[in-house]
């Protein structure tokens, strides 16, 4: 559960309609003088809110959130193969003084023989191997790192699993420690990257499934991720990525 309490009020015309929605840990969790200030700033909300009934109010109070002893990050750079993820990423982990994290060394021998044979990868292959990144993840976490994970991640579900490394997630909410960066770049572009990788025998995916990853590709707009050109220069990105990520 999110340790964000928040309640909204809203005064029409002479009626008063108060709507409380708490987003908070068990009771047994919140010590009496939180409880006691929380009643005495509603309390003073809905006063001057009788004072001014012939206007219409809308205001959130926020509370201060908890204290948490959850103090690491992990930043997912996410695409299909040839975006630059692991490139990226590496980058990045330096400029962050973070640990770099390359989701295809967690692949199993069978996975990586399947996309050299140019066997495209089911959910009963993808999961296993999203399972084991969520509690590598989480164990940094724990740990209070810095973590930059370089990883496909092409659907919300497996994103979605990613999320969960953070303990206090709940699905669908996309409000977890785990944020992600698309790399975005064009097909052309990507292709032409990856038949250059390719001849020079730097990794195990074929070109030939490149369509398979875009077809693949699903963006949720409502999970918030960041996107950036992957066409520009790598410093340019990482220096992106630094500030309106990190």
């Amino acid at each position: 559960m999110s340790e964000h309490k928040f309640w909204t009020a809203r005064l029409l015309k002479k009626e008063i309609f108060v709507a409380f929605i708490f987003l908070f840990q068990p009771p047994t969790s919140i010590k009496k003088d939180q409880r006691d200030a929380q009643k005495l700033v509603i309390s003073e909300v809905v006063n001057h809110l009788m004072l001014s009934a012939s206007s219409t109010y809308n205001c959130i109070v926020s509370f201060p959130k908890m204290a948490s002893n959850y103090k690491g990050k992990a930043i997912v750079i996410m695409g299909v193969s040839g975006a630059g993820k692991s490139t990226i990423g590496q980058m990045l982990g330096r400029a962050v003084h973070g640990r770099f994290l390359d989701a295809d060394d967690y692949h199993s021998e069978s996975n990586k023989e399947k996309m050299k044979n140019g066997i495209p990868l089911s959910d009963e292959d993808r999961v296993p191997w999203l399972e084991t990144l969520r509690n590598v993840l989480r164990r940094g976490l724990v740990d209070n790192e810095t973590l930059i994970l370089a990883c496909s991640a092409l659907q919300k579900r497996y994103r979605e699993i990613l999320r969960s490394a953070d303990p206090n997630y709940e699905l669908g909410s996309y409000a977890s420690v785990v944020k992600f960066v698309l790399l975005d770049v064009g097909a052309e572009v990507l292709a032409t990257r990856l038949v250059k990788r390719a001849a020079e025998g730097k990794h195990f995916m074929p070109a030939k499934l490149l369509q398979t990853q875009l077809d693949l590709l699903q963006i949720d707009e409502a999970e918030g991720i960041f996107k950036v050109d992957a066409t520009m220069d790598p410093d340019n990105i990482v220096k992106t990525i630094q500030t309106f990520v990190i």
